[in-house]
């Protein structure tokens, strides 16, 4: 019995439909600011890798892999 009644809802809800007015405004307006952040990941990616290939041509390249991580602190590198 309660197998069947979740299916009568289930088959119930999908038979429901509600349009809102407006909704077809969130296609135009979502999509834009979306975007931006993909976009500004991309741009911090593109911008490291330049930074990384500019550090490892550094004549002193050698030494910033022996430097302690900021986050460790002063007194955990040694």
């Amino acid at each position: 019995m309660a197998e069947r009644l979740v299916d009568d809802i289930f088959d119930a809800l999908k038979e429901q439909t509600v349009t809102v007015p407006g909704t077809g405004t969130l296609d135009v307006i979502v999509p834009s600011p979306a975007k931006s952040p993909a976009a500004v990941h991309e741009q911090r990616r593109a911008l490291e890798a330049r930074i990384e290939a500019l550090l490892e041509a550094h004549p002193l390249s050698w030494v910033r892999p022996r430097c302690p991580a900021p986050e460790s602190g002063p007194l955990q590198a040694f």
